[in-house]
């Protein structure tokens, strides 16, 4: 296995930044689920806004089809017909208000992503440490070498 080990570290940096961008890169699982959430919100905003559209068509058509509908509408604006006259008692609440307010907009936010810089150096950290263990352990445990030719005694019986 001698120096074929130290094949192992460019894969691993390789494997390392594949995880972390796969997990929380910009295109990652953590945030597809935040996008994912964000577009829960949007739909039940979408939700709301069609149960307001739907209420504001309602008002609409009862003041376009019946005259009392505008009548109570111009009354609760303030405005009256020419024979009618009005009190106001003070420190009591106007009429009820029905105003209609549109829904909220909303829009995504950007997901939280750790920059690509990060994920680099944190794979390249994982490889420099495999490589330090790799010699490390070629250093610590070296082989002994055979001895020179010369030194070589050849014991015959």
């Amino acid at each position: 296995m001698g120096r074929s080990k130290y094949l192992l570290v460019p894969w691993l940096v390789l494997a390392v930044y594949t995880i972390i961008s796969l997990h929380s890169g910009a295109a990652g699982i953590v945030s597809y689920r935040e996008l994912l959430v964000e577009r829960e919100k949007i739909l039940e905003n979408l939700d709301r806004l069609e149960r307001v559209n739907q209420e504001l068509e309602g008002a609409m058509d009862a003041l376009l089809y019946d005259s009392e509908s505008i009548r109570v509408r111009a009354r609760e604006l303030g405005y009256g017909a020419a024979n009618e006259r009005f009190v106001r008692i003070v420190g009591l609440p106007g009429a009820k208000r029905s105003d209609l307010r549109p829904g909220m907009i909303r829009t995504a936010i950007q997901p939280r992503a750790v920059s690509d810089k990060a994920h680099r150096i944190t794979a390249l950290c994982m490889g420099l440490l495999l490589f330090a263990f790799f010699l490390a352990g070629d250093m610590l445990f070296k082989k002994e070498t055979a001895r020179p030719a010369d030194e070589v005694r050849t014991i015959y019986p």
